[in-house]
């Protein structure tokens, strides 16, 4: 009797320790590798049951391993359905508390189309470049944040963030963090530690962040910038991996909790479950609302807590369903038991959504396989969850594995959000130690592309056409179309506007000439 209870107990602790265990945001093994190929299948979504019923944060990562085999380049982002781009990973050294990059090729060199191989100076490239929204062929907007994420599960895992525990790494680690935040254009940083689960850790973990705010706020008052630089964290959802939080402290000091809202359920489970329920937290004893609703009770502001879906769904072989032992997890698209969302639903598979738990899965009975994972129907309720409590919107891993189009769990909070957050991201940087950062668009690379796009009024994104109405005019406005609200622009554009000849300073969709976003020159009178 007294070793059943031990081993009942143990298996519950066992299961508070594994759930929300979040071992997908890492680079996988054969990340060079292309992704398995599956047939995908079309099912109509079954209910199981029905759950009664300012601008909005749109967060995803940008993994440096998905150029590879994955093939997902940053111009295949979709800058209007985001807010913010976490850049990952970085790494931190236990030993000094210096910040690196973990991929030079990725990060800094690679040239994409419409990078010069003849450019003077000490230029950035690679996809920081590209996610840069001043220097980007992609032309992101002024509306997209991108802050460079350190750690993971591998490095964290690795005891990588053991520093937090000495004031002097800490105070390294800040020094490192403000000069990549300088050195690269960027707005902020994200803090992945996975996790600071023991007193000693937690306490270092939130003086971390105080002194991350108070270095970030230094830089921006140095610099003149009104706009405060960002710091976020990934945030777990099991109680083991953040009982030990100091909420307050760190909810003064971030912008935005990312809760990881996701794993639930994995290999480390006995039975099946879903691995990113809302609610019903019968069979993992983890819930995204228990999750959010500690976190709120404990200090958290509700309108920085944002919600994570995950973009990929958890496997499980030879079972009969839903909270039924398995045995495997089957070969996934890149890890182990890890499909991509764009995969999904596999060939031959029913898919079931549960509008009570906020959960969805598809079963094959043919084959005993079930894949928990997120539908557009689920990732609907999970905004407006957010809505009707006041959060601040989504987080996603990793954009690699989403699917485009309606299909797109990005697209549909973004669209049942409707508005999203307006902040502009910094664009001077000085002291970068870039030439193309520190000159802020003049430097050789972004000089010739203004200078070979000036004559070429209707260069735009493939996916809209500047108007080309003929403005009446002569010289200096004569080869310029008129400013057009639906035109995507980008830098040494020229337009025409209440009798002006205007031109585009960087990227732009809707900004009007002479309006107070300042992306326009005007350059005189036609």
């Amino acid at each position: 009797m007294a070793r059943s209870m031990f081993l009942s107990a143990l298996l519950v602790l066992s299961a508070l320790w594994c759930a929300g265990a979040t071992q997908v945001m890492q680079r996988p093994a054969d990340y060079m590798s292309p992704p398995r190929e599956y047939a995908m299948g079309d099912p109509e979504p079954q209910t199981i049951s029905k759950r009664a019923d300012g601008g909005y944060v749109q967060a995803a990562y940008f993994t440096n391993w998905g150029i590879y085999g994955a093939n997902f380049q940053p111009t295949n982002i979709t800058p209007s359905d985001l807010t913010h781009i976490l850049y990952a990973f970085a790494d931190v050294s236990p030993s000094t508390g210096e910040i690196a990059l973990t991929d030079s090729y990725a990060d800094e060199q690679k040239h994409f189309p419409g990078d010069s191989w003849d450019d003077t100076g000490n230029n950035l490239y690679g996809c920081l470049k590209q996610a840069s929204p001043t220097l980007s062929a992609m032309c992101l907007s002024r509306f997209i944040l991108v802050l460079l994420s350190v750690g993971g599960y591998t490095y964290s895992q690795d005891g990588h963030f053991s520093f937090v525990t000495n004031d002097s790494l800490r105070s390294a680690f800040v020094s490192s963090a403000t000069s990549y935040i300088e050195n690269f254009g960027l707005d902020g940083i994200d803090i992945d530690f996975e996790y600071a689960n023991t007193p000693a850790l937690a306490a270092g973990f939130a003086s971390l962040l105080t002194e991350l705010r108070t270095a970030f706020d230094a830089l921006a008052k140095q610099k003149g910038d009104s706009t405060p630089y960002q710091l976020t964290v990934a945030a777990p959802a099991g109680w083991a991996n953040y009982q030990y939080f100091n909420v307050p402290a760190m909810d003064a000091a971030i912008t935005y909790w990312n809760i990881m809202a996701y794993d639930y359920a994995g290999s480390w489970e006995n039975i099946t479950a879903n691995q990113a329920n809302v609610y019903d937290a019968s069979l993992t004893n983890v819930s995204t609302d228990i999750a959010i609703k500690w976190y709120l009770s404990q200090g958290a502001t509700a309108s920085k807590v944002t919600m994570g879906i995950p973009l990929y769904g958890r496997a499980f072989e030879n079972t009969t369903g839903l909270g039924a032992l398995y045995n495997g997890v089957g070969p996934g698209t890149i890890q182990a038991g890890i499909y991509s969302y764009d995969t999904l639903p596999l060939s031959g598979a029913s898919v079931y959504e549960n509008h009570t738990s906020v959960a969805a899965y598809s079963y094959d009975s043919s084959k005993g396989e079930f894949v928990s994972y997120d539908t557009p129907n689920i990732a609907k309720a999970k905004a407006q969850y957010v809505t009707a409590n006041g959060l601040a919107g989504s987080m996603f891993w990793d954009l690699s594995t989403d699917k485009t189009g309606s299909d797109s769990l990005v697209y549909t909070t973004s669209q049942t959000y409707g508005s999203l957050d307006q902040t502009q991201n910094h664009i001077d940087y000085p002291d970068s130690e870039w030439t193309n950062i520190a000159n802020n668009m003049a430097g050789s690379s972004a000089s010739s592309t203004a200078s070979s796009t000036a004559t070429a009024s209707t260069t735009v994104s493939s996916t809209s056409s500047p108007t080309t109405t003929s403005t009446g005019t002569t010289g200096a406005c004569a080869s310029a179309s008129a400013w057009s609200a639906s035109a995507t622009y980008t830098a040494g554009n020229e337009v025409t506007y209440n009798g002006d000849l205007w031109s585009a300073q960087w990227w732009t969709n809707g900004d009007t000439p002479g309006g107070s976003a300042g992306v326009w020159t005007d350059e005189g009178a036609c």
